[in-house]
């Protein structure tokens, strides 16, 4: 696990993107560079780049292999790092991906951690916890593309979930599911500062996907899940966390 420890001196706009795919026939490109253009002009826009940014079918791959993508993995890996250039210095750190993590299987090559040393950004692998110190105040976040099954929305909210069975954090993200879903839960401590009983919440959320309905999702009879990706609002002078789905 990736610790990444980030200092904002204003509120940030954090955005988790992930599951793009590019290189796949659905791709929703309109949709991702209409993200990428906001981010670039939005002064405290930030990102963290959630996994399977590139589709990368292979020869072994689910469905149809290659012929489900319209250009090479390495042209895919190519054209996603020259989309994402223009925002480089605003993006908190790269997580693998199980679509990138088929070359790695195959020829040891991670190259992931290739379009992170590009782009000239934090490498995070499987996950990462981040400490964001946003002006005078502190949130952590666990971030991974995770692993599931799951069909349903509530299984695959529940696997988020699981996290903090082990992880201490305010917020969760996930990606790999292709759904778009936030949910927050209430939990109690005792402050050691005044041994007060205080509340807080804990904010879940599946970082959506960029692909139209069709392929090997269409074939396998999936539910289709909301795109987009989500936007998470952290306060500067207070500890405020406000979730928009987008």
């Amino acid at each position: 696990m990736k610790f990444i420890h980030i200092k904002e001196e204003q509120a940030v706009e954090l955005w988790g993107i992930g599951d793009t795919h590019y290189g796949s026939r659905e791709f929703m490109e309109d949709e991702f560079s209409a993200l990428i253009n906001h981010v670039k002009k939005t002064k405290n826009a930030r990102v963290i780049l959630m996994g399977d940014l590139i589709d990368t079918c292979l020869k072994n791959s689910p469905g149809a292999g290659p012929y489900d993508n319209d250009m090479t993995p390495e042209a895919q890996m190519e054209h996603i790092v020259d989309l994402l250039m223009p925002i480089k210095k605003k993006i908190w750190g790269l997580l693998d991906g199980n679509h990138e993590n088929r070359i790695h299987k195959t020829t040891s090559i991670d190259i992931s951690k290739i379009m992170a040393k590009y782009l000239d950004v934090p490498y995070c692998g499987n996950s990462t916890m981040i400490k964001a110190r946003v002006g005078a105040q502190n949130y952590s976040i666990f971030a991974a593309h995770g692993s599931s099954g799951s069909t349903g929305l509530s299984g695959k909210i529940n696997t988020v979930m699981k996290y903090s069975n082990y992880i201490q954090a305010d917020i969760y993200m996930m990606g790999h599911v292709h759904e778009l879903a936030h949910h927050s839960a209430e939990y109690f401590y005792i402050d050691n500062g005044d041994k007060m009983i205080k509340s807080a919440e804990r904010h879940y959320l599946l970082t959506g996907h960029y692909l139209k309905y069709g392929g090997y999702a269409e074939q396998k009879g999936y539910k289709p899940g909301n795109t987009g990706s989500p936007k998470i609002l952290l306060g500067s002078r207070e500890k405020t966390i406000d979730i928009e789905l987008e």
